[in-house]
């Protein structure tokens, strides 16, 4: 995900999901969401299919140590934004002869 004001900074995207699944399913249960589910797809990925998917790794996140983490990085932010401007008033200097 992009970041705020910063386009070509990207950030991390976290979902949750809650998840419960049946401990059973019934031939009428199952057939019902094989109607509602598309059909299965009968061949494998082609090589420029698999090109184009991009390979993640999922972790485990902490919300509370990240929330904690940005707040700091918000902070220091604030003090990086007076570093991007040179202090004081600069000197011209005359042109030699």
């Amino acid at each position: 995900m992009p970041m705020y004001q910063r386009p070509f900074m990207k950030g991390k995207l976290y979902i949750h999901f809650t998840v419960e699944f049946p401990d059973t399913l019934s031939l009428d249960q199952v057939k019902g969401l094989e109607a509602v589910f598309p059909a299965k797809p009968s061949s494998q990925l082609t090589d420029m299919e698999i090109d184009e998917c991009e390979e993640t790794t999922l972790h485990d996140v902490n919300m509370e140590e990240e929330n904690r983490r940005k707040q700091q990085q918000q902070q220091q932010e604030a003090y990086d934004e007076d570093d991007d401007m040179p202090g004081g008033a600069q000197r011209v200097q005359c042109a030699q002869q």
